[in-house]
């Protein structure tokens, strides 16, 4: 390794980090548990997401400064093998979110499983819904991308940067804009 350190080495700054998730969780609860997630070392993220029921598979590479929402642990993420989750993505955990198997998720992308106008009288006419989101395998999502509940990604598809998913995405498709459109199809060679 780099430097002279070791796996070990790395390891033990995850299994610090989730020491001290659960000493905050236990000492002042799991919102502020949470919080600390956000701020966490990036070798912890994984330890502490699986020690608290989320499912992630192999190879995965997750940045810190993620933040996850309305959730009480992350029992509805599941992540697949060999994904890249970048810095400051933001989770709605409402309902269960799936990734597949080789799927990149750039920094700033939100992930909302759920709305509800709250107080508001429109409230009155629209209310509160929610839904999960698969993103299925081979999928790439750029950098500042919103996707919203109830939205299929189908696989070997890209979601262009800054792009609003609110619809289901087709298999072979790259769709970009807000909201995000068809633009063409992919052929795999």
């Amino acid at each position: 390794m780099k430097f002279g350190l070791s796996r070990r080495y790395f390891r033990s700054l995850g299994n610090f980090g989730v020491l001290r998730f659960n000493l905050i969780r236990f000492l002042y609860g799991f919102d502020s548990a949470n919080n600390y997630l956000k701020r966490a070392n990036k070798y912890a993220v994984i330890p502490i997401l699986k020690f608290n029921k989320a499912t992630i598979g192999k190879l995965c590479d997750i940045e810190a400064g993620l933040t996850f929402h309305n959730c009480k642990d992350y029992s509805n993420l599941t992540i697949g093998d060999n994904c890249h989750i970048g810095k400051n993505c933001f989770f709605d955990l409402k309902k269960e979110i799936i990734v597949g198997n080789n799927v990149t998720i750039s920094m700033n992308t939100s992930l909302i499983t759920h709305q509800d106008f709250g107080k508001s009288r429109v409230n009155l006419i629209y209310k509160p819904q929610d839904g999960g989101i698969q993103i299925n395998d081979n999928v790439y999502i750029g950098t500042g991308s919103t996707i919203l509940m109830g939205v299929s990604i189908g696989k070997c598809s890209i979601i262009g940067a800054r792009s609003l998913v609110n619809k289901i995405i087709d298999e072979h498709v790259l769709a970009f804009g807000c909201p995000a459109q068809k633009k063409s199809i992919i052929r795999e060679k």
